[in-house]
């Protein structure tokens, strides 16, 4: 495969890398392409993000969101924004990693070499 074809292959799995489990892609599939890895370890650690959100509002749901109207209201405000978030981010780092740019998750950025792939 020629040089420009694997460079391409690689935004391709480093794009794919920030859509929920797809970030074990790169790792199975090119593990010495760092730029396809790097990506995959910020999509690694939006993935842990998304299931700590998950468990974070559910945990919401079942305790401040069994007060009548407050409870629905902040279940409704905290899913709205932290899925908005996650979305966010995940839209800029596919944009990101096709457009071939290495890009930094501000906040979670800072642990992407404690990744252990």
């Amino acid at each position: 495969m020629n040089e420009q074809a694997e460079h391409k292959e690689a935004r391709l799995l480093a794009a794919a890398s920030y859509i929920l489990f797809l970030c074990f892609l790169p790792p199975l599939l090119q593990k010495e392409n760092n730029f396809s890895m790097h990506h995959a370890r910020q999509g690694f650690l939006l993935f842990c993000f998304e299931i700590v959100l998950a468990i974070f509002i559910s945990i919401v749901d079942h305790s401040i969101g069994r007060i009548p109207f407050i409870g629905f209201v902040i279940n409704v405000v905290l899913n709205f924004a932290g899925w908005l978030a996650v979305l966010l981010v995940a839209i800029i780092g596919i944009v990101k990693a096709s457009s071939g740019d290495y890009w930094k998750i501000p906040v979670l950025g800072e642990y992407h070499s404690k990744v252990p792939f």
